[in-house]
């Protein structure tokens, strides 16, 4: 049987290789996703321990509470005079503060020189002993020793020209200042550190531009020789003040890299799930080869029945197959998964997220669980058909084997139907009832499943109704239509890969429309301004707090409301909020409030969303617990409660002033400008551009330029995840290539007799083109249909978010079913060329 199996694998080598590569791009996108995240923690562990090479100890403040340890944990600062204490311990070789914090680089121009993919913009101070600096290395020039003195990395030297002895403006939470370029920095083999710019200062002069002067970020400890790390953190700890800690420097490159990886995990669970859904495309391609194959190979079957084969052993056989055949896709999926890796990257460079580089890691991991997942599937979806063939009688043998009709069972209908109306009901209740939105996914999931269920039975009336226009193309034409109509089952097993890829990317497309039609509508509802501060950067963090200053003064400009965001615990779970200045908030912000007032924030008050203030019981006065990982614990009072969420979207809002008491010094995210009575739009937004020539961190646009950044960032995600999408639409067009050759093979004696009776070779091809673009567009209207169903329930699930309208972008939707048709036509051309091929006697004679 093992032989047998073999055999009959070997035998229809083009079927072999279509299935193959079928489920080798799912197991591929897995592979290449694993390699891809342990690349790139490696990377960023590598990174870190670079740049923290020759640092034993870290002396720091303790943490109130840890948002996320290392980088991205704010800690208050620790005074300078711990340093001289520091000094004095047995076995500290060095010490020396380190300071750390906003600063943006411009080139010669003054232009700023910005990142990409939302990479921070920094200021360190560079140690005086070169030993503290780890692989931080000049590569030209000095180090900073004065105070107009800085070293930038290469990579901002390098692309902008900068060149050592320039002049340039640095920009900081203060007023902008000139400094001279004495060297350019690198990080070991690196020159950027994971996409940041950087600017390095003397001890001095980045205490008074970062930070504040007197204190320290950290204290940076080398032992001396034979000193252990952790036996100097135990001798530090004993001398240090109460409020402070010592630890390893290990300790604390394993906490950076880990925040990193940490705010990168959902790089690497956004490729699975899309490798998830590439593998389940990929099944129902091996589900109908297998359906096929085992309706073609009934007589084969019954042969061996007849001989003495048990059912037992032809399940076996059929598994075995399958087996083999998912293992060997498996091998070469890894083999294409570092390619897909590679592919990955340049996506996440081409999209403004750039990662540090390091060789490709392939960890055994990586192999195992890619040959596990993809022999899985295709044993998974093998099962079901495979189980069928055990019911092949020894009679059958005596038949010859021609495809029954497939009609789907009236049980599988009423239970679709079930399954479906399940998830309606689920959905809408969801929606508009009082049932958890928890629920919201699995409910998506039952309907996408009765879908299919219930695809079969709808397989006929649709490809019949589609053929319509096909009879205008004659014989050809309607002998498609009838073909696509022979058996449903196999249609819609087909069409359902090109469905379920489909429906994902209307869906996404839906949300996206509704998603920019509603920032629309929330930026006309929900504000008052009609210039918009923003930072130059698309996804910068912020701009100094100096730019609202810089725009008040501006002839024209009547008010100016900043905000900004940060990361605390309210009532002991983490939540981030917004921060406002109540003095111009009113001016700039509809918040629609329904009872209480922003003016009554002060440094002790917290404005509440309604949903929030329901859930909790929260009313004006009540007393709301918080954690600031700077700071420590404080309460704020509820001053006011508002309505819905627009472009404030946070359930706690706070004053400008309690966040840096609380937070210390922030960037500001935005600046709502409204005029004076008069005064004209376009002359105030032009000085505005022109004040803020020396803080090229911001820009003003008015209310349509941007609506329009905010949309081209949409249609930039938009376009990733389609990206992503399409490989699974690419497996489920090589399942249509697949069936059509499998067709073509079933149908030999049929396209003998047709040619005989005088069917040209041009009208055999277009009758398998025809074929093909039925079953595309079957599953592309199903897709579209089912697509713009599930986009509008995730859109209106978000509607407490502020995504408040619905729009369906019917001429993309429309592009998509049109592209699924020229699909068809391109997949239907080799198995087209093998029907026209088809030896007219040999296929007449054939048993």
């Amino acid at each position: 049987m093992f032989t047998a199996t073999l055999r009959g694998m070997l035998a229809h080598k083009v079927r072999l290789v279509l299935t193959i590569a079928s489920i080798a791009l799912g197991v591929a996108f897995l592979a290449g996703t694993l390699v891809l995240t342990d690349t790139m923690h490696v990377a960023f562990d590598q990174l870190f321990g670079k740049v923290s090479a020759g640092t034993s100890a870290v002396v720091r403040t303790e943490a109130a509470y840890s948002q996320s340890e290392g980088i991205s944990t704010s800690r208050a600062p620790i005074p300078a005079a711990v340093v001289n204490g520091v000094r004095t311990v047995d076995g500290v070789r060095a010490a020396e503060g380190a300071v750390s914090g906003y600063a943006l680089l411009t080139d010669n121009a003054g232009r700023a020189v910005l990142t990409s993919g939302g990479a921070p913009t920094m200021g360190y101070s560079m140690a005086a002993d070169p030993a503290l600096r780890g692989d931080v290395k000049l590569l030209s020039g000095n180090a900073p020793t004065g105070p107009r003195q800085v070293a930038i990395d290469a990579t901002s030297a390098e692309e902008h020209h900068i060149a050592v002895g320039s002049t340039i403006k640095v920009l900081f939470q203060g007023p902008a200042q000139d400094f001279t370029v004495v060297g350019t920095v690198g990080f070991g083999k690196e020159k950027n550190l994971g996409g940041t710019t950087g600017a390095y200062f003397d001890s001095a002069t980045a205490q008074r531009v970062l930070g504040v002067p007197g204190f320290f970020d950290a204290i940076n400890v080398s032992a001396d020789n034979g000193v252990q790390p952790t036996e100097l953190v135990q001798r530090i700890n004993a001398v240090l003040p109460n409020g402070a800690e010592a630890v390893t420097g290990a300790t604390v490159v394993k906490e950076s890299a880990d925040a990193v990886n940490k705010d990168l995990r959902f790089v690497g669970i956004l490729f699975l799930v899309f490798a998830g859904i590439a593998l389940f495309v990929g099944a129902f391609i091996i589900w109908n080869t297998f359906t096929m194959t085992i309706t073609q190979r009934s007589r084969e079957i019954a042969l061996l029945r007849a001989i003495g084969a048990t059912r037992r052993q032809v399940n076996q056989s059929l598994i075995v197959e399958a087996f083999l055949l998912g293992l060997l896709a498996s091998a070469v999926g890894i083999a294409l998964g570092l390619l897909v890796a590679k592919g990955l990257n340049l996506l996440m460079d081409a999209v403004g997220f750039s990662l540090p580089s390091t060789s490709m890691q392939v960890q055994p991991r990586t192999i195992v669980v890619s040959l596990l997942v993809g022999t899985l599937v295709t044993v998974v979806a093998a099962l079901v058909p495979a189980y069928r063939a055990t019911k092949v009688l020894p009679v059958e043998a005596l038949r010859e084997a021609v495809p029954g009709s497939g009609n789907p069972s009236g049980k599988r209908v009423i239970a679709g139907i079930v399954v479906t109306g399940l998830g309606l009901a689920g959905l809408f209740t969801t929606l508009y009832g009082d049932l958890s939105m928890k629920l919201f996914g699995p409910s998506l999931l039952a309907i996408i499943t009765g879908v299919l269920m219930l695809l079969p039975a709808a397989a006929r009336p649709l490809a019949s109704l589609i053929g319509v226009p096909l009879r205008l193309r004659g014989l050809p034409g309607e002998l498609a239509r009838q073909n696509a109509m022979r058996n449903p089952r196999r249609t819609s097993s087909t069409a359902a890969a090109l469905m379920v890829g489909l429906t994902l990317v209307v869906s996404m497309g839906v949300f996206a429309s509704s998603l920019k039609a509603s920032f629309t509508d929330i930026v006309g509802d929900s504000t008052n301004a009609e210039l918009f501060v923003t930072p130059s950067s698309k996804q910068g963090p912020g701009f100094s707090p100096e730019v609202i200053k810089v725009v008040q003064g501006v002839s024209g400009v009547n008010a100016v409301s900043a905000s900004g965001f940060g990361q605390a615990r309210f009532n002991g779970t983490d939540s981030s909020y917004s921060a406002i200045d109540p003095a111009t908030a009113a001016a700039g912000l509809n918040l629609r409030l329904s009872s209480g007032s922003v003016s009554a924030l002060g440094t002790d008050g917290v404005v509440v969303a309604k949903t929030a203030a329901t859930t909790h019981g929260w009313k004006l006065g009540s007393v709301i617990p918080s954690e600031f990982a700077q700071t420590g614990k404080r309460n704020f009072h509820v001053v006011g409660i508002y309505d819905s969420k627009g472009w404030i979207s946070d359930d706690y809002v706070i004053s400008i002033a309690a966040q840096t008491a609380a937070a210390g010094r922030q960037l500001t995210a935005s600046g709502l400008v409204t005029l004076a009575d008069g005064a004209d739009k376009g002359t105030v937004q032009r000085a505005i551009t022109d004040a803020l020539a020396g803080h090229p961190d911001a820009k003003v646009l008015d209310r349509k330029g941007f609506e329009k950044e905010a949309s081209g960032f949409i249609d930039q995600l938009l376009t990733f995840v389609t990206v992503m999408l399409l490989l699974a639409v690419v497996i489920a067009l090589l399942g249509i290539v697949n069936t059509l050759v499998l067709s073509v093979y079933e149908r030999t004696r049929e396209l003998g007799l047709l040619r005989a009776i005088g069917m040209t070779r041009a009208q055999v091809r277009a009758m398998v083109r025809w074929e093909s673009v039925v079953i595309s567009l079957i599953g592309a209207l199903a897709g579209a249909a089912l697509g713009i169903g599930l986009g509008l329930g995730l859109s209106q699930a978000l509607a407490d978010e502020g995504i408040k309208s619905i729009s369906v972008p019917g001429l993309q939707v429309t592009l998509y079913v049109v592209l699924a048709a020229v699909a068809g036509v391109l997949a239907a051309i080799g198995p087209a060329r093998s029907a026209a091929k088809v030896d007219v006697l040999k296929a007449v004679i054939a048993d």
